[in-house]
């Protein structure tokens, strides 16, 4: 049976991805920050036959990280879903401040690298696993807005993190997938967005399912188009 564990699960992509998986006969590790405050997730968990296990997991506390892996230690993960994150506020670079801008490369990019190493016996231990964390197209060069600076740039950085990780990981047979989850109808996306949760999440379950060595480092959104960096 595969198993998932997905980061942020609380809400929008990253509980639509928690539905779509154990939907689907998975077993998924949901890690929220706060499972007391995660109705809807423990009402899916409640549903699910077991299928989904809530995690307390905050990302941007490496001692918390530390203490999920310690216990799940000894589970084999067939796919990691690095999808926890915080936007922030519309700064550009001229109004950013040095608190707002460390607490989001801490969350968005530093913490997706050491769920990804605090997980990696987990990921070994599939064999053939797949690592994924949901960027966005805002960290690309080409999207040029100079507003939501500093979650642009920590998707910027966290996409070069993952693609270094894929080099890194080929040799355990891990394939890594970066992936933007196009422009979707959640709290972070707006009620403007042209995509629906249920679409995105579909697609990106999809393209992390089909990463390979090929594919594995490259930059990609939910309908497995080549997003430039």
């Amino acid at each position: 049976m595969s198993s998932y564990l997905i980061t942020g699960a609380n809400r929008g992509i990253g509980l639509e991805l928690v539905r779509q998986a154990a939907a689907a006969g998975a077993t998924v590790f949901a890690c929220v920050r706060n499972p007391s405050a995660a109705q809807d997730l423990q009402d899916l968990a409640d549903k699910s036959d077991g299928r989904v296990r809530v995690i307390k997991m905050d990302v941007g506390d490496e001692a918390s990280i530390k203490e999920s892996a310690a216990q799940l230690k000894g589970e084999p993960i067939g796919t990691l879903i690095n999808n926890a994150g915080i936007m922030g506020t519309r700064h550009t670079p001229l109004q950013t401040s040095a608190v707002e801008f460390a607490d989001i490369m801490r969350v968005n990019v530093l913490g997706p690298t050491l769920v990804t190493t605090a997980f990696l016996p987990n990921l070994r231990a599939a064999h053939g696993a797949k690592v994924a964390v949901i960027s966005s197209l805002m960290g690309s060069f080409s999207y040029e807005t100079t507003s939501y600076i500093a979650y642009s740039t920590s998707k910027t950085a966290v996409n070069r993190v993952f693609n270094a990780l894929a080099r890194e990981l080929a040799s355990d047979g891990i394939h890594v997938a970066i992936l933007s989850p196009g422009w979707v109808r959640t709290d972070m996306g707006g009620p403007n967005a042209t995509l629906s949760v249920e679409d995105s999440a579909r697609g990106l379950l999809r393209e992390i399912a089909r990463t390979d060595s090929t594919l594995s480092g490259k930059f990609r959104d939910y309908a497995g188009s080549k997003v430039v960096w």
